[in-house]
Formats: C-alpha cells, structure tokens, sequence
C-alpha cells in the first residue's frame, strides 16, 4: 500500500484538496495550524513589545494600539515598579492624541519577520472612553512590584486601544512593561471543509479520518490566507 501527503494552503477562495478517484479511498486530513499560545510563539506568531518608563507620583504615562485587519490577541504581559504602586487600565472606545514615531514589535521567533499589522506608540492624552480591563501592582521604598499574566484579551479589528498607567503613590517610581501579542489567532486557524461559518470545521490541531465514495470532491476555506492542511491517503 502507498500513502500520499500533501499539504495545502487554504484561505478564502477554495481550495480542493480532496480530487475524484474510481475507488473508496481512506483519507486523513488534520489542521497543521498552531493551537495554542506556545505553538503560536514558535510557529512565529506572537511579537513582543517593551517600554520602560519613570513616573513621578500622581502623573500617568499612555501608549496607543491600533489594531490592523483581523485584530489582535493580548496573549501575556508582564510589569514591574520599583518604588510606588501603579495603577494600569486597558481602554476602549477613547479620543486618543498620540505623538512620536511607531513602537517596534518583534516576533519572537526570530526566524520570522517583525510584519504585524498594529501600530503601536506614545500617547499625550486618552479621554473619554470604557476601561476593559485592569492590574494594581502595589509597592513601596521598601519593595518593589511585580507581576505576570497570561489572561487572554481579544481586540477588534481596526480599532484603537489606549493603555494607561498612574502612579498611586507618593514617590517616582520606574516601570517595566511588556506585551505579547498576536494577529493570527483563534477562529483564524479554523479550516473549513466546503463553506466557511456553514460546513464542518476543523480548529487548529484537530484531525478527520473518513472513506469517501468514488469520485468525491473536498474543498477547504479558512478566513485568512495560508492556513495549513495536511492530507493524508492511500494510492
């Protein structure tokens, strides 16, 4: 018996990937996509940003993230303060002012390139708007802060986000910030066999074993382009 492989790069036009034959034929077909936010770290998924900035008591420093076509996923982040208790805020839906040029983002696979869609950078002011999501990181002159979290945020497409950070104490303190995201992620991994939102789907990692008649045709669509299928069968 011989087995042929292939894999196919699915996106929104389909794409067969299973061809009439005369006979039953046994295939296998398993989404190669990444599944989680390690797979996606190492498939070159997921880019990092840092800032590190000081803060006298009371003031606050902001950045800005405007998120590109398909979004962003916030998979982790990290902070540190040496001296005084900072208060941070994710915030949606606010009139943003920003200055300076973009924050780089790196991928950290560095076998990939750093071409995400978000543009990051400096902001004077965010007003208005709905705080999602916060952190206390409390600390003092005797000892600093520090924590790390991998609690998962999904951002809209094309949408600005404000991040802000206030010192509630009474000294300067110095801060660290890190950020990991990614643009390729969740339900755009998802592969589906015929109509995208209206066949049967497989998500990252899943596998279908099945025999299908003489000469049945499968196509594939995914959201985005570039999506990994492997097929699997006997000759």
């Amino acid at each position: 018996m011989t087995l042929l492989q292939k894999v196919y790069e699915v996106g929104a036009t389909p794409q067969t990937v299973v061809a009439p034959t005369n006979d039953y034929v046994k295939y296998v077909l398993k989404n190669i996509q990444p599944a989680n936010v390690t797979e996606y770290a190492r498939d070159g998924f997921i880019y990092l940003v840092n800032a590190q900035f000081s803060m006298t008591s009371g003031s606050s420093v902001r950045f800005s993230m405007l998120t590109g076509d398909t979004g962003a996923q916030l998979d982790f982040y990290s902070m540190i303060t040496d001296t005084s208790a900072v208060y941070a805020e994710l915030v949606e839906n606010a009139t943003i002012v920003t200055t300076g040029s973009p924050i780089p983002a790196y991928n950290l696979n560095r076998n990939y390139p750093d071409t995400h869609q978000a543009v990051l950078k400096s902001a004077t002011s965010i007003t208005g708007g709905t705080t999602v999501s916060t952190e206390f990181l409390s600390a003092s002159n005797q000892s600093s802060g520090q924590m790390s979290s991998t609690k998962i945020h999904t951002l809209e497409a094309n949408t600005e986000y404000g991040f802000r950070f206030t010192n509630q104490g009474s000294q300067t303190t110095n801060v660290h910030f890190q950020l990991g995201f990614s643009e390729h992620y969740n339900g755009y991994n998802d592969i589906w066999l015929e109509t995208i939102g209206d066949s049967f789907v497989l998500k990252a990692g899943d596998e279908l074993v099945m025999e299908l008649l003489p000469n049945a045709t499968l196509n594939a669509t995914s959201l985005i382009e570039g999506n990994k299928l492997s097929v699997m069968r006997q000759k």
